[in-house]
């Protein structure tokens, strides 16, 4: 057991640095929402229309692909193995928000029209 944790821990950590450094792109709407919908178990799994990354632009299936353009990354390949339960991404919702308005970050807002 000790052996699998220590081989999967730095793939774990990829994956939220990825999904912090997403986070960071997202529009100030898509963060509220997304943490509406991951409270209310509604956030999907295995397809981009509804994951957790499609809500960059305010709202689910807002997007298609990551910031770089990829359809897959690490947090993405975690999340749809159910290796990062949604309670985990909340709590890193929550973080983005709460630095946003501690720091007075400008919000990134971007219209639908732009995807």
């Amino acid at each position: 057991m000790w052996l699998f944790s220590f081989l999967s821990s730095p793939r774990a950590a990829d994956a939220d640095a990825e999904l912090r450094a997403e986070l960071r792109e997202f529009a100030h709407d898509g963060l509220v929402q997304l943490a509406l919908d991951l409270e209310q178990n509604a956030v999907k799994r295995g397809t981009w229309d509804g994951c957790v990354l499609s809500y960059r632009r305010g709202y689910a299936g807002s997007v298609d692909c990551d910031r770089k353009g990829r359809r897959g990354n690490a947090f993405t390949r975690y999340w749809d193995a159910e290796r990062i339960d949604r309670e985990h991404v909340l709590h890193l919702v929550q973080d983005e928000i709460r630095s946003r308005q501690a720091t007075g970050a400008p919000r990134h807002h971007e219209s639908p029209a732009t995807v």
